[in-house]
């Protein structure tokens, strides 16, 4: 695909998006080599990279992680649907830590599984049962802490931390060495109250950044987990969100929101000032439906669009 420029909008004095690839993920295949095909719960969910370079996704409706190579094109996978350990239901947010190892929430398992690189097979190969590759489990379904109700977000700090967002029992919970550490947030409308949160990430400063999905509001708290300030709220204008589902911080510690509910992604900086956004409601190039996750690598953003089963690759420059 020729690189395109296609936005310039949403008030981004100076900054131009072009798209550079889009990937098609219904193709995915299963053990036999046929292809699989949507349950009707749309595509790729949650994105980032392992050390490697290599993309990963998560696939809800497929119950699975892929691996995609250097050209953008699904090589690898793992998951399959259940219960038992190695399995996934319906996997969502998705952390690589320095090491490799593949931070899986397992939404409808209330978990999060921790699998090693031997947990990749080819997409041709057996689905076959079993923990193969499952270094850990953090979590089961429930309300006391260490325990998870359809939890959605996760992310991996440098010092082994390890960040969920408990996305039903609207909380973030905080683990370390696989012990609960720290609990923020219960159901309510106050500065450290929640309704429905998606994403956590850590700034360099160790502030703590949460996507509170209902709120529609990026919450941020310091290190002693105390709040510090909110932006965004419910809208459609710059700047407002509408039911934002996926983070991600990049190393100048602007903070991209894909903003599910408005089908575009907005960048904003750590004050909350809006910097930038493009997308629009469609399947064309350069449109979503409904995106849920990004990964961020060198001037590139790398959108789960999740609606319409494919992610995009969009490049920003700014003049």
């Amino acid at each position: 695909m020729h690189r395109r420029e296609f936005l310039r909008t949403l008030g981004a004095a100076g900054a131009v998006f072009s798209l550079l690839d889009v990937i098609p993920l219904r193709a995915a295949t299963n053990a036999t080599g046929a292809p699989r095909t949507s349950r009707g719960q749309g595509g790729p969910f949650d994105l980032d990279f392992d050390p490697s370079g290599h993309l990963l996704a998560t696939y809800p409706a497929e119950y699975r992680v892929l691996k995609l190579d250097k050209a953008n094109t699904p090589v690898a996978g793992f998951g399959r649907a259940g219960a038992e350990v190695g399995s996934l239901n319906f996997p969502k947010g998705l952390a690589v830590d320095s090491a490799g190892l593949v931070y899986v929430v397992d939404a409808n398992n209330g978990r999060v599984q921790v699998f090693s690189s031997e947990a990749f097979r080819t997409l041709q190969a057996p689905d076959t049962p079993g923990s193969g590759g499952v270094e850990y489990v953090i979590g089961s379904i429930g309300a006391i802490g260490g325990s998870f109700s359809t939890p959605q977000g996760v992310h991996v700090a440098d010092d082994g931390r390890i960040l969920v967002a408990d996305t039903r029992n609207h909380r973030i919970q905080i683990f370390k060495d696989r012990q609960l550490t720290a609990v923020l947030g219960e159901l309510g409308d106050a500065d450290d109250q929640f309704r429905l949160p998606t994403a956590v990430s850590l700034t360099s400063d160790r502030d703590m950044v949460v996507l509170d999905g209902k709120h529609a509001l990026v919450k941020i708290f310091g290190p002693d987990l105390k709040f510090k300030r909110a932006f965004g709220g419910n809208g459609t204008d710059p700047g407002r969100l509408n039911r934002p589902q996926g983070m991600k911080i990049s190393r100048d510690g602007h903070i991209w929101i894909a903003d599910t509910g408005n089908h575009r992604i907005q960048e904003f900086a750590p004050d909350g000032t809006f910097l930038s956004g493009f997308g629009k409601q469609g399947s064309g190039e350069g449109e979503f439906n409904g995106p849920t996750g990004l990964a961020l690598k060198d001037d590139r953003i790398y959108v789960a669009d999740n609606g319409n089963s494919r992610i995009q690759v969009i490049a920003k420059k700014t003049r």
